[in-house]
């Protein structure tokens, strides 16, 4: 459990006070302590964590300091997805996030950054905050940390011209017009200045195996991988549905290159996203 101590305002030594007081009287055997503090408050805290035996850290957190007390010997809840296939790693983390209180944190590990990516994701769509991200050995890792979900309203104004586009494309090379709708459309959104991310998803997933699109040549354009390749090169990201993938035999070794597997979570976060123009093919 956390608690979470906003004290915006109160100077240094005050805060220092203030911290040792709340562990005196009523801080909970093994209970983490966050403190929302003004820049420059946190002076002094380093010694009131050594002495009732707190580990302590020190962030950013938008405005704020943060500074995290955690008594010595607390273990974060892990949890390690390797081996689940999409979208349950984000389903399992999204779970376990849901049951913490404000301010707790996860250990998620997996075995590939494209998963890791797409549970960050996850993390953050959902409200919550992604910490720290790293490797341990053979495995990927990050550590969420649970926060409250901003209310409705409070994002950001968008500008009328949505400079971001998502096309979303499920027809593949069996399909050439829509096939090449995607790229064709997405070369004229460069051209435009705009900023674009291309989702293969189902069938959608066939463009993506190597070798695959060489057979496709519309009567007055390149070639299908031909234009696939220009307009990655261009600065499109493309990204591919793992699930699909997997039911075509497609992964890393296969992969068309500048292409990236990815997971359901990071096709929520796209569409859900009121920053980007979605495009269905």
């Amino acid at each position: 459990m956390v608690k979470t101590i906003p004290a915006r305002g109160i100077k240094s030594p005050n805060a220092s006070i203030l911290a040792a007081n709340v562990i005196r009287h009523s801080a909970e055997p093994d209970e983490e302590i966050r403190f929302l503090l003004s820049p420059g408050a946190e002076k002094g805290m380093d010694a009131v964590a050594e002495k009732f035996g707190y580990n302590l850290e020190t962030g950013k957190n938008g405005g704020d300091v943060e500074v995290r007390m955690t008594p010595h010997g607390t273990k974060m809840q892990e949890v390690d997805v390797t081996g689940d296939t999409c979208p349950g790693p984000a389903i399992t983390v999204g779970n376990i996030l849901e049951s913490l209180g404000i301010g707790e944190r996860l250990k998620v590990k997996c075995a590939n950054g494209s998963t890791l990516e797409d549970i960050a994701r996850a993390v953050t769509s959902g409200g919550s905050r992604v910490i720290e991200e790293g490797g341990e050995g053979d495995r990927h890792y990050l550590i969420a940390e649970k926060a409250e979900r901003p209310a409705a309203g409070e994002a950001s104004a968008l500008a009328a011209n949505l400079d971001s586009v998502v096309i979303i494309q499920s027809n593949g090379i069996s399909n050439a017009e829509r096939a090449y709708a995607t790229f064709l459309f997405s070369k004229v959104a460069l051209s435009m200045g705009k900023t674009v991310t291309i989702f293969l998803l189902m069938d959608g997933a066939s463009m993506a195996k190597k070798g695959a699109a060489t057979g496709v040549k519309h009567p007055s354009f390149d070639r299908l991988d031909s234009l696939m390749n220009e307009v990655i090169e261009g600065g499109t990201k493309v990204y591919v549905c793992e699930l699909s993938a997997q039911f075509r035999g497609i992964n890393e070794g296969n992969l068309v290159e500048g292409m990236k597997i990815a997971g359901a979570a990071t096709y929520i976060d796209l569409i859900s996203n009121p920053a980007n123009a979605v495009v269905n093919f």
